[in-house]
């Protein structure tokens, strides 16, 4: 495996940074990956080890307000696919894959809408779904629904509880232990079977809020609202991975990205929860996106 470089970056047209990290091979099938909500390019290590065994170029960007990326107020869903595009010219790629999970699955649909002439493959794993999903959190965990529905009625309430989640994110041993004891059983023995997994989130999630909880607040406003675009107007094939455990995103989100894509094609992981569907399937998952 070639070295990891995990802090690069570039300036972008309109004079902002874009910071961004690479794993597996230089010389690979080219692949980007969009982390989930409150989290860094820093959490493309938990694949570092699958890219390189698959040749792929794993490249794994900040957000705007995350990381070493400049905040960008008002960015809309949209407004990243041009970020992507910039990084990808930059790095001289003509075409590559895209996947992404959580909170990085309304961006690889907003990439997958707006540059699809660019895209191979693309794969969304435990995803957001929209506002406009009936019956939204039915199933979800009572503290994740909490900070979808302040965002969306009482924004000022939820940039108080992510102040909140960022300093419980600093505290790594308080939160395996907070976490192990919320988290559905497929998740638990992930991280009992690979405690790096949690250091690795504990790190991306810390270096996310570096610049504080601005891009974060901003992006829970993203999920919430109009996406500014119509998934049924999406023409690439998608493949969907969600778990049956998954108490974040629940397997409702998934069935309704699938009826509503006109070319999805939905994997509903028997064992899967929100962190071990796609740790426990990046393989299956980079084979489908490497053409």
């Amino acid at each position: 495996m070639q070295k990891q470089q995990t802090d690069q970056t570039i300036q972008l047209p309109d004079g902002r940074t874009l910071g961004y990290a690479e794993y597996g091979e230089r010389a690979g099938f080219p692949v980007f990956y969009f982390t989930g909500g409150n989290s860094s390019r820093f959490e493309g290590q938990w694949f570092a080890e699958a890219a390189s065994r698959k040749q792929i170029r794993l490249i794994v960007p900040d957000r705007p307000g995350f990381g070493l990326s400049t905040f960008a107020p008002n960015r809309s869903l949209l407004d990243w696919a041009g970020d992507v595009l910039a990084l990808a010219q930059a790095l001289s790629l003509e075409t590559f894959s895209i996947f992404g999970l959580s909170g990085g699955g309304p961006h690889v649909l907003a990439a997958a809408y707006k540059i699809p002439e660019k895209i191979q493959r693309t794969a969304v794993v435990s995803g957001t779904a929209p506002a406009t999903m009936p019956n939204q959190y039915q199933g979800m965990w009572p503290p994740v629904r909490l900070i979808f529905a302040t965002a969306k009625h009482v924004p000022f309430m939820n940039r108080f509880l992510l102040k909140q989640m960022a300093g419980f994110y600093s505290n790594q041993e308080q939160m395996l232990k907070r976490m192990k004891q919320a988290m559905p059983k497929p998740d638990v023995e992930l991280i009992d079977n690979r405690p790096e997994i949690i250091e690795i989130f504990s790190k991306a999630a810390q270096e996310a809020h570096r610049q504080g909880v601005q891009g974060d607040a901003w992006e829970w406003q993203l999920y919430v609202r109009s996406w500014g675009f119509n998934l049924a107007d999406i023409k690439l094939p998608i493949k969907l991975w969600y778990g049956l455990y998954d108490q974040q995103v629940p397997i409702g989100m998934g069935r309704f990205l699938a009826n509503v894509l006109p070319h999805a094609e939905l994997l509903e992981v028997e064992d899967g929860g929100h962190f071990s569907t796609i740790n426990n399937y990046i393989d299956d998952i980079f084979d489908y996106l490497c053409p």
